[in-house]
């Protein structure tokens, strides 16, 4: 009862403190105005996703999570970095700077690199190897997340869908503490979601959604060394993110496009132009997630052994279905003029 009673608190403080940041962000003219490569066709103020921040990192002082302060401070500090650029728009490199020596300092003082994921690789060179590799996948999960942040509604529908799975499957596992950091996430998330839902009153910004791809990053590595959830199930839950931000990133490069420029080329992007609607956009998403990657991260889960086997299944038809719906999608655009 006292669990439900904290959590209904914090649904009602995300949505009273967006409540508050939309009126700041119109009060100093924090707003997101429309341009040829953005997917909404009004002015909305930015930033909303602070009450998600504040709101998580108040019950995450209180958790007692081993190692909680490594990543409180990290994802403080993060939001800190994400909340300046909202303001006064910092350059790709420096906020890139500041990921790499946020994320580099968490790796290095508190993963065991070792038997995190890949245990049957050596100590000897694996830990230094291996700590690029986790450094990259967190500050990519942050980044992934801001980029796919692009309609209304998407960001908060997606760590609700892969919260409150990880809260499920955390409570079975016995890690409590995980499961009520998952579950606040997803509170804060449901609060804010009221005035970002489609027609969004307000954005989330990059103090939200580059927050919760931290939050979530390191969390996928930190849990895998306390709990029986592997960073398997992580990858699986957030697929449908990470298969769009990564084959969109990939196909911009191969074309010899500046990566750091706005762009409407991601699927989802070009799913909401096609049916004029964002919230369809969210429905198909909810859908592919609950129907397929849900199944496979369950199955990940409750057979660690082949979790990476399940990843990859999970993966290959889905990165099928983005490789087709985005092509044939661009070509319609492309003759459509």
């Amino acid at each position: 009862m006292i669990t439900i009673f904290l959590l209904i608190c914090v649904t009602l403080s995300s949505l009273f403190l967006t409540a508050l940041a939309r009126r700041y962000a119109y009060a100093g003219g924090i707003i997101d105005t429309p341009g040829p490569r953005s997917s909404h066709l009004i002015p909305t103020p930015r930033g909303g996703g602070v009450s998600v921040v504040i709101c998580t990192l108040i019950v995450l002082a209180f958790l007692p999570l081993p190692h909680k302060w490594s990543l409180w401070w990290t994802s403080a500090l993060i939001a800190s970095v994400s909340y300046v650029d909202d303001h006064i728009g910092l350059g790709y490199k420096l906020r890139l700077a500041c990921q790499l020596l946020l994320g580099g300092g968490y790796v290095a003082s508190e993963l065991s690199l070792s038997s995190c994921v890949f245990p049957w690789f050596s100590d000897s060179w694996f830990c230094f190897a291996g700590g690029f590799v986790f450094l990259g996948g967190i500050v990519w999960v942050a980044n992934l997340y801001n980029f796919m942040d692009g309609i209304d509604g998407i960001a908060a529908t997606e760590t609700l869908f892969v919260t409150l799975s990880l809260a499920v499957l955390y409570t079975h596992a016995g890690a409590h503490e995980w499961a009520f950091l998952m579950l606040t996430i997803a509170c804060s998330c449901f609060g804010f979601l009221f005035w970002n839902w489609a027609p969004a009153k307000i954005f989330m910004g990059d103090v939200g959604s580059v927050f919760l791809g931290w939050v979530l990053g390191v969390s996928m590595l930190s849990s895998a060394q306390q709990t029986n959830v592997s960073m398997w199930v992580y990858v699986i839950l957030m697929g449908g993110f990470i298969a769009d931000a990564t084959f969109t990133l990939f196909s911009r490069i191969l074309r010899g496009e500046r990566v750091w420029l706005p762009h409407r080329t991601h699927l989802y992007q070009l799913l909401s132009i096609r049916f004029g609607d964002h919230r369809k956009v969210n429905y198909i998403l909810m859908i592919v997630n609950v129907v397929w990657l849900l199944p496979m991260a369950i199955f990940a889960y409750l057979s660690p052994d082949y979790a990476w086997a399940c990843t990859i299944s999970a993966y290959i038809p889905l990165s099928l279905l983005y490789y087709t719906n985005r092509r044939q999608i661009m070509k319609s655009m492309a003759r459509e003029g």
